[in-house]
Order: structure tokens, then sequence, then C-alpha cells
């Protein structure tokens, strides 16, 4: 945060506050306003050791004097005692009931923390400036400022909690039956039930990560990545009639994951370059589900006005812990273009193939597909808005299940996103995700059908 900004925003503040009375001064407060005057009339004119020494004096009249707290922070700190005019405006900022007060206090914190180095403390800071501001183009300010101390800080920190009612927790088949594949001792159609069954409950997850920037180069940024989350479930009391064995914790689920990205943009060249290598760990149901190690690839360029391409590539190789057999090597190749359309909208449409190979017959598959996305940029009603559609298929050419033809599935589906920009919580807003998904395979054991709402927390900036 720049200098100017950071005292153009400690004369607003002044401005605000010097002439409203304070604490027990009522009977004084001709006399305190025009103390409060003088105190600020030396600022301007850069005598800030008087400016301290008027309200020092104001403070020893009264402690919770916030305008006199206030001059002093701001003297303190033209004076090089940054700690201390901290102190003072973190003081203002409890004592304070006016909105306004507590944001320009908070926003003085922030920049001077900045300024000293303190980052990420800075960036709190300007959260609770958030939380205080009096209105929409205080809270842009706040947003902007945000941004450009983000773009400071190497240490980048994400949250996420969320709260998932589905009626599919286990990805269960919606079919009463399927065709039996040659088991000689039962009928041509078996029937599905308990846990092979779609069971309906409430998934919720919570997780962070974190990366870290190592300092960049003209050409190249090099930055350290980890991620941790995992997922709850608690089945509804109709899943638990359906399949009276399972139990919630059947499907829970959990992963972290490690790894480093570089992003390479040769000087004279449109294009950007990015690779990366991660490291991961799963476990499903309270056990090791599987290590993993992902290399990827990926390349952007302008394509012209408002249009973008890109063309990405990742290996896999996954060791599942539960049966080696599962063991598999997926390879996969996307090309994209996102299209920024006259009113600021944004259209993106990916195109993807994927390759499983495995010792596993009934994971071995091939898969194609297609996903157009779209963001609104404009809020409607006070609600940022997008979508997307998705549709897959995947071949399973050597699936039990049909040994002559195969297992062909065919899925779709259908994602909206909103989130409430005008209800906030220090810089975070709540979402509501609402996802229909439905998967039509020729073997019915695994077609099934879903829909969730997801609700959340994101950060507005």
């Amino acid at each position: 945060m720049s200098r100017p900004l950071r005292f153009r925003l400690a004369a607003g503040l002044l401005a605000a506050v010097l002439l409203a009375p304070c604490g027990a001064w009522a009977e004084d407060a001709m006399t305190a306003q025009e103390l409060r005057r003088i105190g600020y009339a030396m600022m301007a004119e850069g005598d800030a050791k008087g400016a301290e020494a008027l309200a020092e004096a104001l403070i020893a009249r009264d402690a919770k004097d916030t305008a006199a707290l206030m001059l002093r922070a701001q003297a303190r700190l033209k004076l090089g005692q940054a700690g201390g005019a901290r102190a003072d405006a973190r003081q203002v900022y409890r004592l304070s009931d006016q909105r306004q007060a507590r944001f320009g206090a908070a926003m003085f914190v922030a920049s001077s923390l900045v300024d000293d180095g303190y980052v990420t403390r800075g960036q709190l800071w300007l959260r609770r400036a958030a939380q205080a501001a009096p209105d929409a183009a205080s809270r842009a300010v706040v947003a902007k400022d945000y941004d450009f101390v983000r773009s400071r800080n190497p240490w980048l920190w994400n949250f996420n909690l969320r709260a998932n009612p589905s009626s599919n927790v286990n990805d269960g088949s919606t079919e009463a039956t399927y065709t039996n594949p040659g088991i000689p001792w039962l009928g041509p159609e078996i029937e599905i039930t308990g846990a092979q069954k779609a069971l309906s409950g409430i998934e919720v997850a919570a997780g962070f990560g974190v990366t870290y920037r190592l300092p960049p180069t003209a050409t190249t940024m090099t930055a350290l990545h980890f991620r941790a989350e995992q997922t709850k479930v608690r089945l509804s009391s109709e899943a638990k009639r359906i399949a009276p064995g399972a139990r919630g914790q059947d499907y829970d689920s959990a992963s972290v994951e490690a790894g480093i990205s570089r992003r390479w943009r040769p000087e004279a060249g449109r294009k950007t370059f990015a690779f990366g290598a991660y490291a991961s760990h799963d476990w499903a149901g309270g056990y090791d589900l599987s290590n993993a190690l992902r290399l990827e690839a990926q390349a952007d360029r302008p394509l012209g006005a408002g249009v973008a391409g890109m063309v990405a590539l990742s290996a896999e190789r996954q060791w599942r812990l539960d049966s080696a057999v599962r063991s598999a090597d997926v390879v996969s190749l996307t090309f994209g273009v996102q299209k920024q359309l006259a009113n600021d909208d944004r259209l993106q449409l990916t195109l993807g193939g994927r390759h499983t190979a495995t010792d596993s017959p009934g994971l071995r598959n091939a898969a194609v597909t297609a996903r157009l996305a779209w963001d609104k940029a404009a809020p409607l009603a006070g609600f940022s808005v997008g979508g997307a559609l998705t549709f897959e298929a995947r071949d399973y050419p050597d699936s039990p299940f049909d040994l002559r033809d195969g297992r062909q599935d065919r899925r779709m589906s259908l994602d909206i996103s909103i989130q409430h920009e005008d209800v906030q919580f220090y810089g975070f807003s709540p979402t509501l995700d609402i996802r229909a998904a439905r998967n039509h395979s020729d073997v019915g054991l695994y077609s099934s059908r879903d829909l969730g709402v997801t609700l959340g927390i994101q950060s507005s900036f």
C-alpha cells in the first residue's frame, strides 16, 4: 500500500472524527474540538512532535478519546515509531463505535504493517477494515488494496468449508437391476440392493491450501504448494433403511498434496508456459487408498481481441494401497479457448481426452470430455453467477460385465454457482453451488443420478 494512500486514508479518518465530541468530554466539547483542529493543523504543517504532545495532553484527560489516539498514531508514524502508532490505531479500532473510525483505524494498521514487511498480518487487518467498511465504496477500496497486498505476499493461503446435502453420497446405482455378466447360479437380471444403491446424506468438507512463491525473475515464477482436505459423510435415515449395514464413515475421504510449479514467459513471446510436479496421498473410509505422482505442462497464448487459448498435458502414476492390481497410469490432454464478451462475461470451451492403463480390467478405460462454462461479470441483484455444462463419454473395453462389447458410460452434469457479495463477514461471502449429474451406463450397476446443493463460504476479494 503506497504512502500517499496511507496518509489520504488517515486524513479522511481525522476529518471524520476530529470534529466529534468523544468520551467524557461532552462538557468541554468545544475545547476538545479546537485542540484536535490544532493537532491536525500541526500534522499538515509537518510538526509531528508538537501534534504528538498535544494528543498526549488530550489522552491524559480522557484515555478513550479516539480522535486523540488517532492523532497520536499519525504523529508517531511520522516520527518513525510504527509499533506505537499501530498500538494507538488498534486501540481506536477496539474503542470506537463509529464505523468510519474503525474502518480508518484498520486501514491505518494494515498499511503500516505492509510498509514494515508484515504482509500477511496486513491482509488480516484489511479484512477487519472490510468488516467495518461503512459503504460499498469503502469495501471496493479494501478489495483493490487487498489485491495489491496479496501480489506482494509470497505466502498465499486458501481455506474452504462447505456442506453438501446430496442424493448420492456413495456414487451408487439408481437402477433396480443389472444384467447378469455370466454368473451361472444367478438369474438373467441381478437385483441391486443395499450399499450398491444410491444413498442420500450430507457431506461436510473442510480444507486449506498454502502456496509459497519464490522470488521471481524477469521471465519466471516458481512456487511451492501444499493442500489438505477432509470430507465427512452422514447418511440419511432413508439411506440407513436401504443399507442397514452402511455407515457414514465408510464414505469419508481425505487427501493431502504437495508440489512445485514454474511459470515461464519468454521476453520476446506472447505465450506463457507452466510446469508442475505433485505428490499426493488419499484415504477412503478411514483407510489408505493410494499414493500418486503427477506431472503437468500447459501453454497459454492470446488468439485475438478478448480470446485466449490453452493446451495442457498431464501424466499421473497411481499406486493403489488397497489392491495393487488397481494401480494405474493416467494420461490426459486438454484444449481450451476462452472468450471475453462485450459485456465482460466470459465463455470457456474445453475439450479433452484421457486414457487410464491398469492391470484391472474393470478400471481400464478411455474418456473424452467437453465442457462449456460461463461466468457473468456484472452481479445480478447482488449475486455473482456462473455455470458449466459438462459431457463425458467413457469406454471400458475389458469390463468383466460384458466381455464382448465392454461397458460404455455417458456422463452429463450441470453446475451453477452463486455468491452473495452484498453479504460479507470479514471479506467472506456465502456461496451456493447446485449440481445435477446423470451417468447412463449400459451396465445398470453403474447408472446413477445425483442432485446436490453445496453451501460454503468464499473470499470476496
